[in-house]
C-alpha cells in the first residue's frame, strides 16, 4: 500500500483505500496501550469503520496537527475520552454511539480548517 516511510510508520497516498492486511494489523495494534499507529482523517475512520463491523467502538483518540501553522488547539475535535460525563466510552459503551462522536468530532475539525492525523483505541461493548 506504500512507498514511503516516515516516523511512526508508513505513509499512504491520499485516498488510497487500506488493505485488509492493514485493517487488521491497525485493530490489533488499537487494542494495545500504544493504539493504532498514526493515521490520516481517511484512514482512521476506515479504522473505526472496521471495528464497528466487529462489534468494537471508539474508546479512545488522539488527533495531532499534520503542519505548524493549524488553528489553535481546540480539545473538542481532539481526544475521544476526555468529554463530557456520559459521553465516554466507559460510561455507555456503545460502538454506535461512540462512531457519533467521532464523526461528529471529525466535522468540527474539518469545518475549523484543522489538518489532523489520528491515533485510535477499540473496545468491546462487554469488556
Amino acid at each position: 500500500m506504500t512507498t514511503g516511510r516516515r516516523r511512526g510508520g508508513p505513509l499512504p497516498a491520499p485516498h488510497q483505500l487500506p488493505t485488509p492486511a492493514d485493517l487488521e494489523d491497525w485493530r490489533a495494534a488499537a487494542h494495545t496501550g500504544a493504539g493504532s499507529p498514526w493515521l490520516p482523517v481517511d484512514l482512521a475512520e476506515a479504522l473505526v469503520r472496521y471495528g464497528l463491523y466487529h462489534g468494537e467502538g471508539l474508546r479512545m483518540m488522539e488527533a495531532a496537527s499534520l503542519m505548524l501553522h493549524e488553528p489553535p488547539r481546540d480539545v473538542a475535535w481532539e481526544i475521544i475520552g476526555a468529554d463530557s460525563p456520559g459521553e465516554n466510552w466507559d460510561d455507555h459503551r456503545d460502538p454506535e454511539r461512540a462512531f457519533r462522536l467521532f464523526r461528529a468530532k471529525l466535522r468540527k475539525a474539518q469545518g475549523d480548517g484543522a489538518r489532523l492525523q489520528y491515533k485510535i483505541w477499540l473496545g468491546r461493548r462487554d469488556g
